[in-house]
Formats: structure tokens, C-alpha cells, sequence
């Protein structure tokens, strides 16, 4: 049996969870050069491997789209709020950041956004220890729902402001839109 056709057989298992890195390496003899190598030349009619964070999944293509839809009838209830979108933005790019800071960056309280974001795996929290709050950060979801392999991903502009990069990251969604 073919390496690819180990990961790809695992990545199917593992469905929307994905795998981490360390964990494909350590269960599949190849290094990461390899890995990469055989990802970068996977082939197959509607299916592709994506690398999102530290964790690869097994997807389909663009080109299938329509059909999910129309088997899962995704509804609405799926759209985040003005408001969750502004505060997914502003952990985005200033993680971590505790909700006070978020606040703070707002002007208005931010807990029913956060606990969207956390509902939805978008965001998770990380306690400090030596302080008594915790940080936000995105998740792999994250990363993965914008088509993203890693934060240096994110739409930045040279010497822009924070709320120029939160502006940017809006336009970018409604481009993807």
C-alpha cells in the first residue's frame, strides 16, 4: 500500500476532527518533507488534502459545493452577527486578548459575541494563571472556515491600523462572499 493512500484513509476516519501533523508522522513511516511532498501531489477527481493550523483534513472540491448543499439543506441559523464578526476580527489579530481588551476596543459588552464564537469552536479561551482572566485565541476551525493554513495567512497591510486590518479582514469576507 502507498503512503498517500495510508493518510489519505486516515484523514477520511478522522472527518471533520482532521489530524494533527505530529500524530500523521508518528502513525505513517514518512518524515515531513514527505508528507508535505505527497500532499502537494495529491490527485484525485473531487477530493483534496488541506493543511489548516497544525491539522490536515480530507475535503472535497469547490466543484461539489452545490450538491452539499443541497443533501444537508444548510440553514441560515449558520451566519455569525455583525457584532460576533467584529469580535472574531479583533481576537484575530490581536490574540491573545482578554475580554476586557475586546471591550475595551468595542465600547459595548461583548459577552453574548464571545460565547457565539466559543459555541461555534471559532474562538477557544486560555486561562492565565498569574492573573485572573482568560485570553482568547482562534481555533484550527478558525483557520480552517476562512481557508487559511495559518494566521500569517490573515489580510495585513503594511503600517495599517488595527481597525485597518479589522476594516481589510471584513472586505476580505465579503469578497470570499
Amino acid at each position: 500500500m502507498k503512503k498517500i493512500d495510508i493518510v489519505e484513509g486516515l484523514l477520511y476516519i478522522a472527518g471533520d476532527s482532521g489530524i494533527r501533523e505530529e500524530l500523521l508522522l508518528n502513525h505513517v513511516p514518512l518524515t515531513l518533507t514527505e508528507l508535505k511532498q505527497l500532499v502537494d501531489s495529491y490527485d484525485k477527481p473531487h477530493l483534496q488534502i488541506k493543511k489548516y493550523g497544525d491539522k490536515y483534513f480530507l475535503q472535497t472540491t469547490e466543484a461539489l459545493e452545490p450538491y452539499h448543499f443541497d443533501m444537508v439543506k444548510v440553514e441560515n441559523k449558520s451566519r455569525l452577527s455583525q457584532a460576533s464578526l467584529e469580535v472574531l476580527a479583533i481576537i484575530a489579530y490581536n490574540q491573545p486578548v482578554s475580554r476586557a481588551e475586546i471591550e475595551g476596543l468595542r465600547g459595548v459588552n461583548s459577552d453574548g459575541p464571545i460565547d457565539t464564537l466559543t459555541n461555534r469552536d471559532l474562538v477557544y479561551k486560555k486561562e492565565v494563571k498569574e492573573q485572573r482572566y482568560f485570553h482568547y485565541l482562534t481555533t484550527n476551525y478558525f483557520l480552517e472556515v476562512f481557508g487559511l493554513e495559518s494566521l500569517d495567512d490573515l489580510p495585513h497591510r503594511n503600517g495599517a491600523s488595527e481597525k485597518d486590518e479589522i476594516d481589510l479582514f471584513f472586505k476580505h469576507l465579503k469578497d470570499e462572499a
